[in-house]
C-alpha cells in the first residue's frame, strides 16, 4: 500500500563551469528518522515514528520528484539520473537537479521565494514492518519497502529541515478505532 507523508526542501544555486549556464538545484530530507510525527485523517489523528535503519534495503529506484503528488504532470526529477537519494543517520537527503523548463523554474522559484518549504513522500510499508501501541496512540514505522515519489508540497508535517519532534494531539477516546484509523489510511492511499 502507498501512504504519503511530509518535511521540508531548500534551494541551492551552483554554476557547471564559466560558460556553462547555472543548474536549479533542490535539497531536502524529505524523511526524518525518530521523529514523531501527527498523522491526520478525516477519522482523527495518531502519532508516527519512522525508526533509524527502517530505510535500510529500501527500494529507491525509479522515485521520481513532483509537485503535489501530482501523476498527471512531468516529473522535475527522477532516481538515479537527475536526483540522488542518500540515507543517512539523519533519514533519507534528497538532492535532485531541475531542467530548464517552465515547471522546474517555477517550482525552484517557489521554494526559493518559501512559498513551498515542503516535501512530502509516498511510500509501501512490508507486512511486519510497522507497529501500533494503543496505550500511546503510536505507529511505529521499522522497516519502509519501496519509496515512489517525494512531492514539494505547501503545508509540510515537519515545520523545518531540523528534526523536531511534535507533540502528539490528544488521544481519541476509542482505541480499538485508533487501530482502524491506521488500516483505513493504508487502504485510502493503496495503489
Amino acid at each position: 500500500m502507498k501512504e504519503y507523508r511530509v518535511a521540508h526542501i531548500t534551494t541551492e544555486m551552483r554554476a557547471e563551469g564559466a560558460a556553462a549556464p547555472k543548474a536549479h538545484v533542490l535539497i531536502g530530507t524529505p524523511i526524518v528518522y525518530d521523529t514523531p510525527t501527527t498523522i491526520n485523517d478525516p477519522r482523527g489523528s495518531y502519532t508516527e515514528v519512522i525508526k533509524r535503519g527502517a530505510l535500510d534495503g529500501a527500494d529507491l529506484s525509479d522515485t521520481r520528484l513532483l509537485v503535489g503528488h501530482d501523476t498527471t504532470r512531468i516529473p522535475l526529477a527522477r532516481a538515479p539520473k537527475t536526483m540522488q537519494l542518500t540515507v543517512t543517520e539523519r533519514g533519507l537527503e534528497m538532492r535532485a537537479e531541475l531542467a530548464d523548463t517552465e515547471s522546474a523554474n517555477a517550482a525552484y522559484t517557489a521554494v526559493e521565494r518559501g512559498d513551498l518549504d515542503g516535501m512530502s513522500f509516498a511510500f509501501k510499508v512490508p507486512e511486519g514492518g510497522d507497529s501500533y501501541d494503543r496505550a500511546t496512540n503510536t505507529r511505529t514505522i521499522t522497516r519502509i519497502e519501496k519509496v515512489y515519489e517525494v512531492s514539494l508540497v505547501s503545508f509540510p508535517a515537519y515545520p523545518s529541515a531540523s528534526v523536531e519532534a511534535r507533540a502528539a494531539l490528544t488521544r481519541l477516546a476509542d482505541t480499538d478505532r485508533d487501530a482502524v484509523l491506521i488500516k483505513c489510511n493504508k487502504i485510502l492511499f493503496k495503489k
